[in-house]
């Protein structure tokens, strides 16, 4: 299996002061040709991926780079050797909103030939449920395009490069049609597109299909391209394909930007090959914009405080590195300042671990051998980038090394579920008010676990019942109240800083009298509810990982199904 990495300028400054935070002269000089790019830094024979993707609608928008690749090749101006393989594309997504691509299906053929591409993908159109009744329409537009390349490049480019002929689709049957279409008029190399947000059970299935089809056709491609399906749960399933004799590739710039764009809750900032994430340190740089993220707060409202803050914060963390001090030094200022940010109280005990663990020590990639605990810290490109490029190097490890990918695989893409808890844990649950309520005004009286009527409210409350957890809200009204306490109907929901503080003292004060009473406090509640729990949170607190509100229904509905299995609680 090969992989691409997609090519969006992801360079740093190679001698970027990470102390004083400055950028060398050359950067400032001339930053597109001093910076360096990720096979710079590792050398051409040990960069982490086999291959660039570069996407014509993407390069256009820099101008110097395009204008270069133009008149001296796309190798030349990615500074790379003529024999390291670069796969060009249009890039389907930039145009995806458009009722046809901007680019003619005969004239990229020329715009790969002459800039040097090792492969080019005919043009096609995304078929995506955004667009979905005008999915036939750009399903024969993608096809017909592909017949129209395909039929060109074997009179006039054969010779000049490998030309991939897209296949999109709505249903797996599409998919298979169109790739078989394309098989009977003779092409090879063929590319599937729009499949990178389909669940991993949709790809497999897809290829199962492949394969009987390839075996009961006896029409075998000789290579088959996979756009942005970097999972290693699909890797057993390519495997499948080239012991079919097929080569088989893929792109995916997922885990370089996992870096920065993972939440930290998520724990994939910083990877390591066993299966382990970690979230990185935030210690962003202190702007008029931080300050006036921070001016609800009283403590560090002006500019030169809170830069003093986030110096300490750097100061004590390259103590840390050097064993100058202990992670009894480092985690309160730390946590100080993600409070002053409005950061979630749940990273305590994240930069707790990534401080116990210290990752960055044990990793051979020349990023955390070169600049050590920095790559760790979410603070500007130097920084986020570097960390980004070692997730590609950890990803490219695992992929050459198949005993790592169960351990990969089901850490990075199980299905989140609730914190590991049993029935016999003391464990207290704490949820979130609802909007829905059985009345909205002081007319309306109930017990709380009778006034709320959301969906979430209600899956927590069954599920605290069958696991016989107790149970206490977060009320934006009345601070934190018991299921069994009358409450008057509101309206009232958390919105500001401003509303959290109002709540937040009298959560703390009922909060101080039972917690000491449980071994495990699992928190199932949004980002504005759980920050009123910030001076309290410890290692006992746990929250729950989700993509959203209706993911997180989905996972305590399911991990309530399961417990009524086991302990035959009546649901209704």
């Amino acid at each position: 299996m090969k992989y691409f990495i997609p090519e969006w300028n992801d360079r740093v400054d190679p001698r970027y002061d990470f102390i004083s935070d400055t950028h060398s002269s050359e950067h400032t000089q001339e930053p597109a040709k001093n910076d360096v790019y990720m096979w710079e830094i590792f050398g051409e024979e040990k960069v982490p991926f086999d291959g660039l993707l570069v996407s014509r609608i993407t390069i256009e928008t820099d101008k110097r780079k395009y204008t270069q690749a133009r008149s001296e090749g796309i190798h030349k101006a990615l500074r790379l050797p003529q024999n390291f393989e670069i796969l060009g594309d249009c890039g389907a997504f930039g145009y995806v909103k458009e009722k046809t691509p901007p680019f003619d299906p005969v004239d990229i053929l020329a715009y790969y030939k002459d800039l040097g591409f090792t492969y080019g993908v005919s043009v096609d159109h995304l078929v995506v449920p955004q667009f979905e009744k005008e999915k036939n329409h750009r399903m024969r537009i993608t096809y017909e395009n592909g017949v129209k390349a395909y039929e060109e490049w074997s009179r006039k480019f054969r010779k000049d490069f490998v030309l991939l002929v897209a296949i999109q689709g709505w249903d797996i049957s599409d998919y298979i049609r169109m790739y078989r279409n394309y098989i009977c008029l003779g092409a090879v190399h063929l590319a599937f597109g729009g499949l990178a947000r389909s669940p991993t059970s949709f790809i497999a299935e897809l290829v199962d299909e492949l394969v009987a089809e390839i075996k009961s056709s006896k029409k075998s491609p000789e290579h088959l391209h996979f756009f942005g399906l970097a999972r290693p749960a699909l890797f057993p399933k390519f495997l499948e394909l080239e012991g079919l004799a097929i080569k088989v590739s893929f792109d995916s710039a997922s885990y370089l930007r996992k870096a920065w764009l993972s939440s930290p809750s998520s724990q994939l900032n910083y990877l390591v090959p066993e299966g382990r994430g970690y979230a990185a340190i935030r210690v962003p740089f202190v702007t008029r914009k931080t300050q006036s993220k921070a001016a609800t707060l009283t403590e560090y409202p002006d500019m030169t405080r809170l830069q003093t803050l986030e110096q300490d914060c750097l100061k004590k963390l390259r103590e840390y590195d050097r064993e100058e001090a202990s992670i009894e030094d480092v985690l309160p200022i730390l946590h100080r300042f993600s409070q002053t940010l409005g950061y979630g109280p749940e990273l305590h005990s994240l930069y707790k671990r990534v401080l116990e663990d210290k990752p960055w020590r044990s990793c051979e990639c020349p990023m955390c051998k070169d600049v050590g605990i920095e790559v760790i810290i979410f603070r500007g490109n130097n920084r986020n980038r570097r960390r980004g490029f070692h997730n590609t190097y950890v990803f490219h490890n695992v992929l050459t090394n198949p005993g790592l990918w169960l351990s990969f695989m089901s850490k990075k893409e199980e299905v989140p579920t609730l914190p590991t808890v049993s029935k016999s844990d003391k464990v207290l649950v704490i949820t979130e008010c609802t909007k829905k309520k059985a009345g909205y005004n002081a007319s309306t009286k109930r017990v709380a676990e009778e006034m709320y009527q959301g969906r979430l409210f209600k899956w927590v409350k069954r599920y605290c019942h069958a696991m016989r957890f107790d149970y206490v809200i977060i009320s934006a009204k009345y601070g934190l109240i018991f299921p069994n306490e009358v409450v008057e109907g509101y309206e009232k929901v958390l919105r500001t800083k401003e509303d959290v503080e109002i709540i937040r003292p009298q959560i703390e004060q009922r909060l101080k009298n039972i917690v000491n009473d449980y071994d495990k406090i699992v928190v199932i509640a949004g980002q504005k509810y759980r920050s009123a729990l910030g001076k309290l949170w410890d290692d006992r607190f746990m929250t729950v990982r989700s993509k959203g509100y209706g993911d997180l229904c989905r996972i305590v509905k399911e991990a309530t199904h399961d417990e009524r299995s086991l302990f035959d609680f009546p649901i209704s």
